[in-house]
């Protein structure tokens, strides 16, 4: 027999609209240690929902960059096919978008249900992943943060993390991984601050992570920030 109330929802819960707390950034601008800091901090429970959790936890780590089936997922790619040694940026394979774009239907659903959220994001342009997430996300109440340290940060702190890269993908993943990240970095630094549209910009490299977390509380509020509808408006009228 089935206990009693079950299969039925409480009205208390799931009549309340979660918040959202995005924090974007290019690779080593600090989002996932803010992250960690905020959903620690935050009065309440705030739930820590990003980008790598996404890509190489559920979507398998073999589509990610360095695995044997990258090429179908989510990796970075020369510029130039016929110069190796030149520019890169992100590519993406059949399964890269799809699986982006779940990950945001994925979110709004639990905020729609109730569930703060705090995302780390990588929210390019081109790849069109900001202009998805913005639109899945209309109407819920969301605060957009950019972390955004020198372009040239990104680098270094990638090269401090090898080892605990390492530890997680095996040395030989974890190189391959490592080395296309720095080709793509200043790609997507360009991609994500191809616009100034957020609530909150951050320098990560004069800020540190307990100052970082303290600023973005300090100014996120009921997370009801003007940027995602300003961007949606403007993404709008392109189209048009």
């Amino acid at each position: 027999m089935a206990p009693r109330g079950a299969g039925r929802l409480d009205p208390a819960v799931t009549a309340a609209t979660g918040k959202v707390l995005v924090v974007t950034g290019s690779t080593g601008a600090g989002k996932t240690t803010t992250c960690t800091l905020l959903v620690d901090r935050l009065e309440g429970l705030w739930l820590h929902f990003g980008i790598d959790f996404m890509l190489g936890k559920v979507m398998p780590r073999k589509f990610i960059d360095g695995g044997r089936c990258s090429q179908q997922g989510v990796h970075g790619a020369p510029d130039d096919p016929g110069n190796p040694d030149g520019p890169w940026h992100l590519d993406m394979g059949v399964h890269g978008m799809p699986v982006i774009r779940s990950f945001h239907r994925m979110a709004a659903a639990a905020v729609r249900s109730g569930q703060n959220l705090v995302i780390d994001h990588i929210a390019t342009v081109d790849p069109p992943i900001l202009q998805d997430c913005v639109e899945v996300f209309a109407g819920l109440p969301v605060f957009f943060v950019a972390l955004k340290p020198p372009p040239e940060v990104s680098t270094r702190r990638l090269d401090e993390r090898l080892e605990t890269i390492v530890a997680t993908l095996g040395r030989e993943h974890a190189v391959r991984n490592s080395e296309a990240k720095k080709r793509v970095a200043a790609s997507l630094y360009e991609r994500i601050f191809a616009h100034d549209v957020f609530d909150l910009v951050i320098d990560t490299e004069r800020h540190g992570p307990d100052e970082v977390t303290s600023l973005i509380m300090a100014k996120m509020g009921a997370c009801e920030g003007t940027a995602f509808p300003r961007l949606r408006r403007e993404f709008g009228a392109a189209r048009a």
